[in-house]
């Protein structure tokens, strides 16, 4: 039931008419109604039912049971469509309107083990950590200095719902080699991407106004090992270089790791605290709470 809306070529673009026609036979062929084309723009509906196909002359056919509908970091692109597991339960209309889908387990929560729980937990779990964070360790959210969020290790982006009435966006990035819940995400009605850690994020430099992590060490790890497939000092240089001037980074690891995390800060000139974690919440994790310094040489 979503909407493709394309906007310049080859939509009635001059000297593009063999791409126009082949763009509509494609749309065509995925049974996606097309709703108008006015000037060089077209919008299309796709179906809210499981999908259709027509035969086509492009190959597309039905993707194999066995292809992971989530797995979107280091696969080739295939000629084929996906069918839903939970029929039409992702569609537009289907699903709560807004902000209750922020807040409701979404359908696709059911595939995972325990999910409903693990979703309805992490959600109160961050609602909890963010009073926190504003109260008692004075982060700036909700204030006007603070508007380009990041949160790098998001999982069902709990850390964004909890910042529902705040002036702000947040960009939930699911890390390619954990859980891949980034379709919780969207259904819940936030934005995200998939990223490997491991390599650089693309973005301009100093974007974001607060950076967001937990449990930053395990983002430089390989899935199921202690090893590491990068250094934590690289991936600290990355936040440093994505931080705007003055930015805020929040931090949340063991004590030894965010040991490791402050020593890597004074080198990047940045100034830190680190502080308890929130009472309600149980283990020995400490949370390090910085200011990207602005310097020049």
């Amino acid at each position: 039931g979503g909407f493709l809306v394309i906007s310049g070529p080859p939509v009635q673009w001059p000297k593009k008419e063999r791409e126009w026609e082949e763009l509509q036979a494609v749309a065509r062929a995925l049974c996606y109604e097309l709703i108008i084309v006015e000037g060089n723009t077209v919008i299309w509906k796709k179906p809210d039912r499981d999908p259709c196909l027509n035969p086509n002359e492009f190959r597309i056919g039905l993707c194999d049971e066995s292809d992971d509908p989530n797995v979107a970091w280091y696969v080739n692109l295939k000629r084929c469509v996906t069918p839903s597991f939970i029929n039409g339960g992702y569609a537009i209309g289907k699903i709560p309107g807004w902000p209750e889908r922020l807040l409701r387990a979404p359908s696709r929560a059911l595939i995972m083990n325990n999910g409903i729980d693990l979703f309805q937990a992490d959600t109160r779990r961050w609602a909890t950590r963010v009073a926190y964070y504003k109260n008692t360790l004075k982060v700036k959210l909700g204030t006007p200095a603070i508007r380009n969020v990041m949160d790098m290790n998001a999982f069902f982006g709990g850390f964004a719902a909890a910042l529902e009435t705040d002036p702000l966006w947040v960009m939930n990035v699911v890390p390619a080699r954990k859980p891949l819940t980034l379709d919780i995400i969207y259904d819940r009605g936030l934005i995200g991407v998939y990223h490997d850690w491991c390599e650089p994020f693309s973005t301009y430099p100093r974007t974001y106004d607060l950076i967001h992590v937990a449990s930053i060490d395990s983002l430089t790890k390989l899935p199921g090992s202690r090893n590491s497939s990068c250094s934590l000092v690289d991936l600290m240089a990355e936040i440093d270089r994505m931080l705007r001037p003055e930015g805020t980074a929040v931090i949340q690891d063991s004590p030894e790791v965010i040991k490791k995390v402050a020593r890597i800060a004074h080198v990047l000139r940045w100034v830190t605290t680190i502080n308890n974690k929130e009472p309600e919440s149980h283990g020995r994790g400490k949370i390090l709470v910085a200011t990207k310094t602005f310097w020049h040489l």
